[in-house]
């Protein structure tokens, strides 16, 4: 493949499509921007779902500690997955890259950003959580007003 050729996304479904265009467009964010999903609904899902630890019971602190440990290597790993450019130089990338293989590292390195900003969100709920646990805070309870 060289550089003046176009990639062809022909064989993507369309989710794969938005995902990799929101990916692009994440790419080209000044640092502090915020994140978009390139899998938008199911980072939604993911979200609720860590929001129902807010209630999660104070007896169970050991588990919420676990699942932040987990959520923290499950990021490291998913990390780790992520497709490494044989090189910075990108026309040496298209030298040494099908259209098929790029495409596909497009759209995988999509897929651990999206997963891995999500599970981290996850993690910082359940970090919070323990630590209300861990410093004596309810939910609902009025501790009185500073004069």
């Amino acid at each position: 493949m060289d550089m003046n050729q176009k990639l062809d996304y022909s064989k993507l479904t369309p989710i794969e499509l938005k995902a990799i265009a929101i990916s692009y467009q994440n790419m080209k964010k000044d640092e502090g921007e915020a994140f978009n999903s390139s899998f938008p609904y199911m980072t939604s899902a993911i979200e609720v779902l860590a929001e129902q630890l807010f209630d999660y019971p104070a007896d169970n602190i050991e588990e919420l500690k676990t699942l932040h440990d987990e959520l923290l290597a499950t990021n490291k790993h998913l990390l780790q997955l992520a497709p490494v450019p044989p090189s910075l130089n990108p026309e040496k990338i298209v030298s040494e890259l099908t259209n098929d293989e790029i495409v596909d590292r497009l759209l995988k390195i999509s897929l651990v950003n999206s997963l891995v900003e999500t599970l981290s969100y996850f993690q910082n709920i359940v970090l919070m959580r323990i630590s209300d646990i861990e410093n004596g805070v309810l939910k609902g309870v009025n501790n009185g007003s500073i004069n």
